[in-house]
């Protein structure tokens, strides 16, 4: 019982960024100024591997049915999705999560830059924006 009354304490204390990420994938929160970004996700059988329906239940994601109504099974795992196709709208839930390490957010980004000598040199994205 204390667990739970922690629970909705926490949950009713910190930002719930209603009004954040509406039109986009990735942002800043206008109530409390974290970046978010967000990400969606999938709940599939873990026996016959059938998309299921999901839920936030206490900030987890569940499925909608105990019990999966293609083979009966209660077993269940999540799925990461990058981007959400038309097929899977239907199954997929959202979640607006925190980024903390805002320098790792896209680190494989780069540009090619010519010197005098018309030799190419790579330089990062991330030392141009956060050195």
């Amino acid at each position: 019982m204390k667990n739970i009354l922690l629970k909705f304490i926490n949950n009713h204390t910190k930002c719930h960024h209603k009004n954040a990420l509406l039109y986009q994938d990735e942002g800043y929160c206008p109530d409390c100024g974290q970046y978010l970004v967000k990400n969606y996700y999938i709940i599939r059988c873990a026996r016959c591997d059938v998309k299921r329906e999901a839920k936030l239940f206490w900030g987890e994601i569940v499925p909608q049915e105990k019990f999966c109504t293609n083979c009966g099974a209660r077993d269940y795992y999540i799925e990461k999705l990058d981007k959400v196709n038309f097929v899977d709208a239907r199954y997929a839930i959202y979640l607006k999560e925190v980024v903390s390490d805002l320098a790792n957010l896209h680190p494989d980004t780069q540009i090619w830059v010519d010197d005098r000598d018309n030799i190419l040199k790579q330089i990062t994205w991330n030392k141009i924006l956060f050195n």
